[in-house]
């Protein structure tokens, strides 16, 4: 799917700030609508995480808030649609990824998310909400995601990784014909018109059945 953005984790911090001012700058409007979702971090201090999104984003010159989905009962709810499609970037923060997944998928709040960004808005997930985002995700075990991104698994924080080493050990999932990418902290890939470029400071790592290939950040 186009408009989403994979990023390998540490966000609303200054090594994200070149990456983010640019995602704005596409957007080509003044005080773009971002909405922060901090359901990853719900067990742990989720509105210091939403908090800390709104602030990065208005410093950055969006009108930023936050939606608090923090349960699969207020996933869902009716109540977020309209909220949702106003939106110009969504961005879901990192965190315990299998709550994430457990909490969000196939529920009414990520249909509406999913809907928004088939029309235009930008769909950020970092760490936690870029792992959801695959076919498969890889927390403790594999398991399925939400098949946003079709075909693939996506490893954050990826900087703190030897590619030799996950590439045997990921041998089963590639074998299956899941494209599996590890990516840098402070890193995003960019989905949009069939195009993926690569943003921030780190680099990506995009693992084959018998290779691996690292495309760094022009930026």
């Amino acid at each position: 799917m186009d408009n989403v953005i994979l990023v390998g984790g540490d966000e609303f911090r200054e090594g994200c700030v070149s990456m983010d001012t640019y995602l704005l700058d596409k957007l080509d409007k003044p005080n773009p609508r971002v909405a922060i979702i901090p359901t990853a971090a719900a067990n742990h201090q989720p509105q210091k995480a939403a908090d800390n999104g709104v602030r990065y984003f208005n410093d950055l010159g969006a009108n930023a808030e936050s939606i608090m989905v923090l349960n699969r009962e207020e996933a869902q709810k009716n109540s977020h649609l309209k909220k949702i499609s106003e939106m110009d970037l969504i961005y879901f923060a990192g965190g315990d990824p299998e709550y994430l997944l457990n909490t969000l998928n196939k529920t009414k709040f990520m249909k509406d998310v999913v809907s928004s960004v088939s029309k235009g808005t930008f769909l950020v997930g970092s760490s936690a909400g870029a792992m959801i985002l695959g076919s498969r995700m890889r927390y403790r075990n594999w398991m399925p995601g939400t098949g946003l991104i079709p075909n693939t698994a996506i490893l954050p924080h990826h900087e703190k990784s030897d590619p030799d080493r996950v590439l045997s050990e990921i041998q089963a999932e590639l074998a299956m014909g899941t494209k599996i990418i590890g990516i840098d902290s402070a890193t995003g890939i960019f989905f949009q018109r069939g195009e993926v470029e690569i943003l921030g400071e780190g680099k990506a790592v995009f693992y084959s059945e018998n290779s691996y290939k690292i495309i760094r950040s022009n930026s």
